[in-house]
């Protein structure tokens, strides 16, 4: 593809508008935009483009998740607004297998997880880290 191209939006399918919209302006946050009609909404968060749709019967697969990357004092500050909210952490791929703020051994990762209204699981982290994961030379992309 020869024209470029800059990823501008998410489009999240949910269940409840009203429950949603409620969840991810009044908890998160994130600042209301305009209704594009009854059933979705656009919303801003941090310049991105976030759209909620109405959408059921919605399968969230378990594998779907989007983060917000903080800092790493943000990620605690982050937990606290979250317990205050009584919004509570879930198991994410933190290797202790518990819902908890994690601080990987190294401490330059701090990531806690938890999840929407619809069971969206939303990251909030620190730093992805530049010493994870590979870069295949085979892959000619």
């Amino acid at each position: 593809m020869s024209a470029k191209a800059t990823l501008n939006h998410l489009n999240l399918p949910v269940g409840d508008i009203a429950v949603s919209l409620d969840f991810y302006v009044r908890k998160l946050g994130f600042a209301y935009v305009r209704h594009l009609h009854d059933r979705k909404v656009i919303l801003n968060a941090g310049g991105f483009d976030f759209f909620l749709e109405e959408a059921p019967p919605l399968a969230v697969h378990p594998k779907f998740h989007f983060g917000l990357e903080t800092s790493t004092d943000g990620v605690h500050e982050f937990a606290r607004k979250l317990e205050a909210l009584g919004v509570p952490q879930v198991v994410g791929p933190q290797p202790t297998g518990r819902a908890e703020t994690y601080v990987t051994p190294d401490g330059v990762r701090t990531v806690l997880y938890f999840a929407d209204p619809d069971g969206h699981i939303i990251e909030v982290y620190s730093h992805i880290g530049v010493d994870v994961g590979y870069v295949d030379p085979d892959w000619g992309g």
